[in-house]
C-alpha cells in the first residue's frame, strides 16, 4: 500500500503518475529531467492547517491513510480519539481531513480528523446566540466548581462549571450531580485553560416562566430544602422553581422544630399564592388574610416596628401591613411596639404583597 520512493528523493513517489509502471533508470532518464516531469504533474504540496479532501485507503502501517494529490498518503494515528470519526467510513470514500503537520525531510504527512471536527464545533460554540443550550457530563467535582465534558456536534470539550452556577440555588449534596448529564448554557471561554465555562443555572432560570405556568393549586407537590429562616423555609421544586412554606404554614408538628428542618430536607407542600416571580407554598390548605382581605376593612393588629417611613403593622402570623408616615400624622394616636391598634384597609398591592393601612376611628 505504501507509496514507492524512486531514486532515494522523498518527493519522487509512486503516484498516479507511475501508474504505467514505467521503467526509471538513470540510464534512460536523467534525475533533472525526472525532477522536470514531477514538477509538470499534477501532484500538489501539501500545507498545513488546510482542510483537504481525499479518499480513504484503509490501514497503511499502525495509521490510517488517505489518498489525494500528494506525494504520499496523509497518514492519521489509529486511536480511538480519531477512529470515532471514520465509524461508516468504507475503503474509496472522499473525506475531509485537516492537514496538521508535514515533514520536508522524511516526507511524512500527518493529518486529523479530531482536530478538523474539534476546531469546527468550538467555532460554532463561540457563535451560540443566547438561549442555546448544549449537553454537559459532570465529571469530577473540585474546590472551585466541576470538570465537564461538553458534548456538541457529535464532538467532546472541555468545560467547567464553578460551584455557583451548578444549580438554581446552593445544592444542599454538591456530589450528587457528579456522574450526571444536564442542559447547560456557555458563560464564556477561558483561554488560558483552553476551557468553556458553562452555567446550569442559566437554563434552568429559561425554564421558570413555563414551570410557573403549569403549577396547579390543590396538588401536592415535593421538594428541598435549601435553608430556612426564623420565618419560614425555602424549597427547590420541579428543577428550576423555588418557594417558601411561611412558619405559620408548617404542619403543626414542624412548627416548633423549624431549627431541625435543614437543607437536603424533603417536604411536601401546596401552591398557596404566586405574586410576580415569588411563590408562597403551604403545608396547609385554608384561607388566609391575603385570600379574603378588601380595601375599607377594619381589622386588629400588633404594632411590630417603627420606621423613618412609617409603621408596620402584623395583621396575622404572615401578613403586614403598612401605616405611611403621612396617615401618622392624620392621627394623634400614639404607636408603641407590641401595642394592638385597630388599622382600616386603604389599599392592596396583590402584585408586591403590599398592605398599606390607616389608623381606625
Amino acid at each position: 500500500m505504501a507509496k514507492k520512493n524512486y531514486y532515494g528523493d522523498p518527493r519522487i513517489m509512486d503516484t498516479d503518475f507511475f501508474a504505467t509502471e514505467l521503467v526509471v533508470d538513470e540510464k534512460y532518464m536523467s534525475q533533472e529531467d525526472l525532477l522536470k516531469l514531477y514538477d509538470e504533474s499534477d501532484i500538489q504540496v501539501p500545507v498545513e492547517g488546510k482542510v483537504v479532501t481525499l479518499t480513504y485507503v484503509g490501514i497503511s502501517g499502525v495509521d490510517f491513510a488517505f489518498d489525494g494529490s500528494f506525494k504520499d498518503y496523509v497518514r492519521m494515528e489509529n486511536k480511538p480519539s480519531e477512529s470515532k470519526y471514520l465509524v461508516n467510513t468504507n475503503i474509496g470514500d472522499k473525506v475531509d481531513i485537516l492537514i496538521t503537520k508535514v515533514n520536508n525531510t522524511s516526507y511524512e504527512i500527518n493529518g486529523s480528523l479530531s482536530e478538523l471536527y474539534e476546531s469546527k464545533a468550538r467555532k460554532s460554540l463561540t457563535n451560540l446566540k443566547g438561549g442555546v443550550s448544549v449537553m454537559a457530563y459532570i465529571k469530577e467535582l473540585t474546590p472551585a466548581g466541576y470538570t465537564v465534558d461538553i458534548s456538541y456536534e457529535s464532538v467532546t470539550l472541555p468545560g467547567f462549571m464553578p460551584n455557583t452556577l451548578a444549580g438554581i440555588n446552593k445544592l444542599s449534596s454538591p456530589n450528587a450531580i457528579v456522574g450526571q448529564t444536564f442542559n447547560v448554557m456557555i458563560e464564556s471561554f477561558s483561554q488560558e485553560e483552553g476551557t468553556y465555562i458553562v452555567s446550569r443555572r442559566k437554563y434552568l432560570q429559561t425554564l421558570i416562566p413555563l414551570a410557573i405556568k403549569e403549577l396547579k393549586n390543590n396538588v401536592v407537590y415535593t421538594g428541598i430544602v435549601t435553608g430556612t429562616t426564623q420565618f419560614g423555609v425555602f424549597v427547590e421544586f420541579k428543577e428550576c422553581l423555588t418557594g417558601m412554606i411561611h412558619k405559620t404554614n408548617l404542619n403543626p408538628e414542624l412548627v416548633d422544630r423549624i431549627d431541625e428542618i435543614l437543607p437536603g430536607y424533603e417536604i411536601d407542600f401546596f401552591i398557596k399564592e404566586i405574586i410576580k416571580d415569588k411563590i408562597i407554598l403551604t403545608q396547609v390548605l385554608r384561607e388566609s388574610l391575603w385570600d379574603s382581605i378588601k380595601i375599607g376593612q377594619t381589622i386588629k393588629g400588633i404594632v411590630k416596628d417603627t420606621k423613618s417611613f412609617g409603621v408596620l403593622i402584623g395583621l396575622d402570623g404572615e401578613t403586614n401591613g403598612l401605616i405611611h408616615i403621612s396617615e401618622l400624622e392624620k392621627s394623634s394616636k400614639k404607636l408603641e411596639q407590641g401595642s394592638e391598634i385597630k388599622v382600616k384597609v386603604i389599599a392592596v398591592d396583590r402584585m408586591n404583597r403590599k398592605i398599606f393601612l390607616t389608623v381606625a376611628n
